[in-house]
């Protein structure tokens, strides 16, 4: 819920740190559930990029989000490549978490991790093979149609009154 609220009013980030919510989010963003951690981390993000890259942050929140997002990183190193495909916007997350935040790309650039082979490639066209618009099927290959050249050609459907 923070996440949706930190997306339609940008100034309920102020509120949010002055409420000290943001400790909650880090807490959360360490969590075994994957749903909870994604949203954490999006939320941790929204905070992250309005309010000038954790500029109002303390020194020990500075630390605290480091080791956090090291953790991730740690985690999402030592995990199969299923499980990698499973959690591809917790790792963009966390790959944009800490260059909001410190400036600088995440060790996931440089592991390969951030973009696994594949997909980034745009998903397969399975519809256009049981599917053919009827304008597309009606205009077809006329040749394949008429196997005689001496055949009368059909006139073409016109809309609206004839000659």
């Amino acid at each position: 819920m923070i996440h949706y609220l930190l997306l339609e009013n940008s100034s309920d980030c102020n509120i949010v740190k002055e409420l000290g919510l943001h400790r909650t989010m880090m807490h959360l963003a360490s969590s075994e559930d994957a749903d909870v951690r994604e949203a954490a981390l999006k939320s941790l993000f929204e905070l992250t990029r309005n309010t000038k890259d954790g500029a109002d942050s303390s020194p020990e929140d500075n630390e605290k989000m480091k080791q956090l997002l090291q953790e991730r990183i740690n985690g999402i190193s030592l995990m199969s490549t299923e499980d990698l495909g499973a959690i591809r916007e917790e790792r963009l997350l966390v790959d944009s978490l800490w260059s909001t935040y410190f400036n600088e790309p995440s060790s996931l650039r440089e592991k390969g991790l951030l973009v696994l082979p594949g997909e980034d490639a745009p998903p397969p066209d399975v519809a256009s093979k049981h599917f053919e618009s009827p304008l597309r099927a009606s205009s077809g290959n006329p040749n394949s149609k008429k196997d005689s050249n001496n055949e009368k050609k059909d006139a073409p459907l016109l809309l609206g009154p004839g000659p």
